[in-house]
């Protein structure tokens, strides 16, 4: 690919116009998507997004809600949209690439979650819509308000194929956000997705003030769960104390500039889901992939009492309170 290789990004919420920031800053050729003209004209004009947070968008960057005009000689397309859009999106994404591409792009998907129907992950939703084209997965600690403000982050690409990582490697890492390669995708797209889970339960810990030994055994214990559940499914372990893993674990479990620990937080002081989802103003995944995960802990039969606390007090099932004495008198056991 050459330099000026026009990266498309689908998606104009928080992260798509973060990455739209920063690449533009580099000197990229960028072009984002948004299915509302009204934001894309906004855009165009203002060049800011201002919720859910504000993200000054240099003008060098083309907003459309046209999809072909921002596919058009793409090599580069990048998802930035919900978990639960993903499939409606490649749909749409699929015959206008086979349109107005010689050359096909590269995907890359950096959604994190579960498709609640199939309980697929995102790669494999958008493999199943568009078949034959290389799907890379972009994932780790990056929190987008850090990174608008220029504060240093680190992420993973992933790739079934090395030679794929290595060229969205090349592309996408610039100043201050530095990507490193793995070719473990179900290990990397399942740590950003699992981590969300924890990082609710992590979010009403603190908002209980339940304190650092119980922070502690709670992080400890919640990698354990995305661990075996990721391995089960054919994950390395390792991947789940990289960066897709465990970084992005500790980077989402400390802050409310973090949607699923804000809303645990939020959550355990008695405010209704509908009033933290309409405060935060953006798709919160962790929600929805409480209960895809559960169902897929169900389906494997691998223990996750952590992921189900959290699913059944999202639910109503139980309180913050129950939660906790569920999980302090589960039976003794080794920690291995």
């Amino acid at each position: 690919m050459s330099a000026s290789a026009k990266i498309a990004i689908l998606g104009a919420g928080s992260w798509g116009a973060t990455l739209a920031r920063i690449f533009a800053i580099a000197g990229k050729q960028v072009c984002l998507y948004t299915r509302d003209s009204v934001k894309a004209e906004f855009i165009n004009r203002q060049h800011e997004i201002t919720k859910p947070i504000a993200v000054s968008i240099p003008e060098s960057v083309r907003a459309s809600s046209d999809l072909g005009e921002v596919l058009a000689d793409a090599r580069i397309v990048i998802f930035c949209c919900t978990s639960q859009s993903v499939r409606e999106l490649a749909n749409n994404v699929a015959p206008l690439i086979e349109k107005n591409s010689a050359t096909p792009p590269i995907i890359v998907s950096a959604v994190k979650g579960l498709e609640l129907e199939t309980l697929y992950r995102m790669s494999e939703v958008i493999h199943e819509v568009i078949p034959g084209l290389e799907v890379c997965c972009l994932s780790g600690p990056n929190l987008a308000p850090e990174i608008v403000r220029g504060l240093p982050a680190a992420s993973v690409i992933a790739s079934a194929d090395s030679k794929t990582a290595g060229i969205i490697q090349q592309e996408l890492s610039i100043s201050k956000f530095r990507l490193y390669t793995n070719n473990d995708m179900i290990g990397v797209e399942l740590g950003g997705t699992l981590k969300n889970v924890i990082a609710i339960a992590a979010g009403g810990a603190d908002g209980l003030k339940l304190g650092s030994n119980a922070k502690a055994a709670l992080l400890t214990r919640g990698l354990a769960e995305m661990t075996r559940l990721a391995v089960s499914m054919g994950a390395k372990p390792l991947t789940l104390a990289g960066l897709a893993g465990m970084g992005d674990l500790l980077a989402t479990c400390e802050t409310t500039a973090s949607r699923n620990y804000r809303l645990g937080n939020e959550f355990v002081k008695g405010k209704a889901l509908t009033q933290i989802f309409a405060e935060i103003g953006a798709v919160v995944e962790g929600v929805p992939t409480a209960r895809a995960v559960c169902e897929l802990s169900k389906r494997l039969k691998i223990d996750m009492p952590i992921a189900q606390q959290v699913d059944e007090g999202l639910s109503g099932k139980t309180s913050a309170e129950g939660a906790i004495m569920t999980l302090m008198s589960r039976p003794l056991g080794s920690e291995q």
